[in-house]
């Protein structure tokens, strides 16, 4: 079956806002890095960058009234939502790089709601499996995010070998190819949204189970 794809674009409000902790000040980012029109992209309450606020712009126009009862896991070190949305949310770190958390080991098939990666595929070892994986955890209803770095500036995905815990990847606009979602029944969607501090545009992914 074919996957969808719907491309929505999410304006960014007119004051700079952070919409994971309300914050309105904002500073340089990483390496003193400015944002869209030299706007510091760094929020200096809860230190969120463009991503993490899209990933969240995302989620709250599309599932605002749909994430009080669901299970989620927020995996690696960068979440785009607030652990506070939902009924019960885990932050997971990954303990070794080019790996998924250990602390997924032992978890049931179908029994998480809400899974959020953000720049993490990019840097597993076995992206597919990880990917595979991850789905076998999201329940009927289950919604997997996943903010890609720059997927939309090539067409094809690239990867860059190397021993465990050092691949990384540039995926291209073939990710729905790339993860088989067509052989898995995988829904894809990717919505385009501006990051309410600075109002950089950015794609987010979500996938989702066929019925």
């Amino acid at each position: 079956m074919d996957t969808q794809s719907a491309i929505e674009r999410m304006q960014a409000p007119a004051a700079p806002l952070c919409n994971l902790c309300g914050g309105t000040q904002f500073g340089p980012g990483p390496g003193g890095r400015l944002g869209k029109d030299r706007l510091g992209p760094h929020c200096l309450a809860c230190g969120s960058l463009e991503r993490h606020r899209a990933g969240a712009r995302v989620l709250q126009a599309l599932h605002q009234g749909d994430l009080d009862w669901r299970h989620a896991l927020l995996l690696g070190s960068e979440h785009g939502a607030d652990p506070r949305w939902f009924a019960r949310c885990q932050a997971l770190p990954s303990e070794r790089p080019g790996s998924l958390p250990a602390a997924l080991a032992g978890r049931t098939a179908g029994s998480v709601d809400f899974i959020g990666l953000i720049h993490m595929f990019e840097y597993l070892d076995d992206d597919r499996a990880a990917f595979a994986r991850l789905l076998r955890l999201l329940s009927p209803r289950g919604i997997l995010q996943v903010c890609f770095a720059d997927p939309l500036a090539r067409p094809w995905t690239a990867i860059q070998a190397g021993p465990a815990g050092s691949v990384r990847r540039w995926y291209g606009r073939d990710l729905a190819r790339h993860f088989r979602c067509d052989a898995q029944r995988i829904e894809v969607r990717m919505h385009e949204a501006a990051d309410p501090g600075t109002g950089l545009v950015l794609p987010v992914h979500l996938f989702y189970h066929q019925p």
